[in-house]
């Protein structure tokens, strides 16, 4: 190897620690911010989404910051492909020297909604990136969804999106009542949604003999019991107790702990009690009245 070999490779080498580096502040960060700094992996996208056969394959340049997973080496690198592993070093370093020769060759991508997940170039994307380069050639297959996925997704966000429009195609919510929002936070409370209104329908056909639709009982679901509890949520400000909450977030907690209640006490429990031994039980302010019995007890000792 001659000198500006050498040289080269050492600037490769500099290059790659400094992304390492990057990659532990990263990290470090993301403990303090709680936004995940993870790669979205491109198979649980596709059996979320349920994505078949990608359109065919064209050749174009596509935005570097919508690159945000990956479909084998997500665990290698971070959502702006800062190398993870100190034993990259070497692949790493060494695509980086051939770069100063050759350029880069197009990588090979699947394109879902806003964002692309790196099939083939995985390295050559952490080198791009690290390049400060804005675009990168690209082989791109296209898979058609019908769910919006953006480039700061996480999984988490992909998901429930698929859940609400689900829940929306089922149950018409979004037709029957536009003016309400059933927005969630958690995966999985959509499901939970659509289950009390299945449950309702049920005693529903029972107590009019007759069958009832899941539009009918939706809209029955909604008037006689979402929004009475809404109603005792709000009257008792238990929102603004749980920040990064919903409203149908604690709706689906109030009936839970409603019903734990009337199990308990073996007999009914109207949603505005129900909402205040929540409020009294869970709340910051409850908390905060610990804290201070336990404040004024070690004062006096």
């Amino acid at each position: 190897m001659d000198e500006n070999s050498k040289t080269e490779r050492l600037k490769a080498i500099q290059e790659f620690r400094n992304a390492r580096r990057r990659a532990d502040v990263k990290a470090l960060l993301s403990k303090f911010t709680g936004k995940s700094e993870e790669l979205l992996v491109f198979d649980e996208i596709r059996k979320t989404l349920d994505l078949t056969h990608p359109q065919q394959e064209e050749l174009r340049d596509i935005p570097l910051d919508s690159i945000v997973g990956s479909v084998n080496r997500y665990y290698d690198f971070n959502r702006q492909f800062y190398p993870l592993d100190d034993s990259a070093e070497n692949r790493w370093s060494r695509v980086r020297t051939l770069v100063e020769t050759k350029g880069l060759d197009p990588i090979e991508v699947y394109q879902v909604g806003d964002v692309y997940f790196v099939l083939n170039g995985n390295h050559r994307v952490s080198i791009a990136r690290q390049m400060n380069a804005e675009t990168i050639q690209a082989y791109v297959k296209t898979f058609r969804s019908n769910i919006e996925v953006k480039p700061d997704d996480e999984i988490t966000d992909v998901v429930l999106r698929h859940e609400h429009k689900e829940l929306m195609e089922d149950t018409k919510l979004d037709q029957i009542r536009p003016d309400v929002d059933f927005e969630v936070t958690v995966c999985g409370r959509y499901k939970e949604i659509k289950e009390h209104i299945d449950v309702h329908r049920y005693y529903l056909g029972l107590e009019q003999k007759r069958e009832v639709s899941t539009e009918e009982a939706s809209t029955s679901w909604v008037e006689n019991y979402y929004l009475p509890g809404i109603h005792a949520i709000r009257e008792q400000e238990i929102l603004e107790e749980f920040p990064g909450r919903t409203e149908t977030d604690l709706y689906l907690w109030l009936k839970r702990h409603q019903w734990e209640l009337e199990m308990s006490l073996d007999r009914a429990v109207p949603d505005r009690f129900a909402a205040q031994d929540l409020m009294e039980r869970f709340s910051r302010k409850f908390w905060r009245k610990i804290s201070r019995f336990w404040e004024k007890l070690f004062k006096k000792d």
